[in-house]
């Protein structure tokens, strides 16, 4: 392979000869072979972004000539676009506070506007790395200004894809509003209900939360961006933080705006936790759903049996014709990754010390993938389950009917104790309840059917 040199504080290394990152990335890439897990597309592209408005703010300040800036501009579009994605090789678990990844950017992008003002790779003329790109910011005030806005831009597809889903759920309340059906609570017979109850309560819980994630993603436009070391601003124009947020306003079309707390912002990750803290919630009715239509599918004939959902696979690889709630289990199984990234985040908020939060990096990669995870599941659940579930209306009505489910509804004229009698007796000798009222003369039989016609 052929390679350059390129020096640094600690000594040469060698640099692939074609590649765009320099000595600060090589060094990274052996240092930090752990997970073999990459930086996400949007999070490269909202850092490119930071550093295109960066070049632009800096231009119009007149402490970064036109020249360069055009330069650094070009190369973060392109970047931006997905361009040179194979440039950006680094693990999600590194150093911390993303140094790695800030740098990593930072000889991207000056090896590529270098190459476009007639430069070579390594050289760094005239457009250094340090000097130039990464003018006025540090990893510090660059690293959770990316992952913020990463993070809105990743939400975006997220909510789309849950609102379809909780639509689809709104679908599903109004097509089974008229079959009554057996309430359970602890697992054991309650009183009636509607199928439509049921998945109308479904859409509203997810509603809620996809409302919680929305005022997080809010909340997370607010910029430290201009801090640079610690959020003193040092080595930044002092109107360099209005000016980059300006410009980042404009590029994603994004409602951001440029903190006044800039040395909170550098220590306090607490934005990012809400917001993880808001699709954990989101998780946690994902997977109740997901466990309630298998207990409700469960059968087909030692179980529930009240749903049929749709056939997605065979289900077992020794018992034939066995169709397993698939869809279902994989819903659970990404709802519980996400809860348990939701811990991750919480830690790495936690254990900020002093004047920085280091664990950048990790709270950056755990938010990203369990949005991408959650957007992907939101998608199958909606169109390989929850579109074709169909009610089992012969089997609901079975249960309904053998079940008391309305015995609840007689406690106003018969009395709590009475009508606990009836239940006992009617579990021991198989009877009905409305056959035992009457048949003890408690009620006459047209008020009892008015009752029980009005009962849900």
């Amino acid at each position: 392979m052929h390679t350059r040199r390129e020096r640094d504080v600690i000594g040469q290394v060698r640099v692939p000869a074609d590649a765009y990152y320099g000595v600060f990335t090589q060094r990274a890439r052996g240092n930090f072979k752990l997970s073999g897990l990459r930086a996400k597309p949007v999070f490269i592209k909202a850092l490119a972004l930071v550093k295109l408005a960066a070049a632009k703010a800096n231009c119009d300040l007149k402490v970064l000539d036109q020249r360069r800036a055009n330069a650094i501009a070009r190369a973060g579009r392109e970047v931006a676009a997905g361009k040179f994605a194979d440039q950006f090789p680094l693990d999600v678990f590194q150093a911390g506070a993303g140094t790695p990844f800030n740098m990593n950017m930072n000889e991207v992008l000056a090896n590529r506007a270098n190459e476009m003002l007639g430069g070579k790779k390594g050289g760094y003329e005239p457009i250094h790395p340090n000097d130039h790109v990464n003018m006025g910011q540090s990893s510090n005030d660059v690293i959770p200004a990316a992952t913020r806005i990463a993070v809105i831009m990743a939400a975006q597809e997220f909510l789309k894809e849950a609102h379809l889903l909780e639509k689809e759920l709104k679908v599903k309340s109004r097509q089974f509003r008229g079959i009554k059906k057996m309430g359970r609570t602890h697992l054991q017979d309650a009183v009636p209900t509607t199928l439509g109850n049921e998945f109308r309560g479904y859409a509203s819980a997810l509603r809620r939360d996809l409302k919680e994630v929305e005022g997080a993603s809010e909340r997370l436009g607010e910029l430290g961006i201009g801090g640079t070391a610690l959020g003193t601003g040092i080595n930044a124009h002092p109107r360099f933080k209005y000016a980059i947020v300006k410009h980042l306003r404009k590029l994603t079309k994004l409602k951001l705006r440029s903190s006044g707390e800039l040395v909170e912002l550098a220590q306090n990750m607490n934005a990012l936790l809400k917001f993880s803290g808001a699709l954990r919630m989101c998780a946690v009715t994902l997977a109740r759903i997901a466990n309630d239509l298998k207990l409700l599918s469960s059968g087909p004939r030692g179980g529930l049996g009240e749903l049929n959902l749709p056939k997605v696979q065979p289900g077992s690889s020794i018992m034939p014709g066995k169709i397993n709630p698939s869809i279902p289990e994989a819903v659970e199984m990404c709802c519980y990754h996400v809860i348990g990234s939701d811990r991750a985040v919480e830690l790495a908020c936690m254990r900020g010390q002093l004047d920085l939060n280091t664990n950048t990096p990790l709270i950056a990669h755990e938010l990203l993938d369990s949005l991408e995870l959650m957007a992907n599941c939101c998608r199958m659940f909606r169109r390989k389950c929850v579109h074709g579930i169909r009610a089992d209306r012969k089997r609901i009505g079975e249960i309904y009917i053998k079940s008391n489910a309305y015995a609840t509804a007689l406690t106003p004229y018969l009395g709590y104790s009475v009508v606990a009698e009836l239940v006992k007796e009617s579990v021991a000798t198989g009877r009905q309840v409305s056959e035992l009222v009457l048949e003890k003369k408690l009620m006459r039989e047209r008020e009892l059917n008015r009752i029980l016609r009005d009962v849900v």
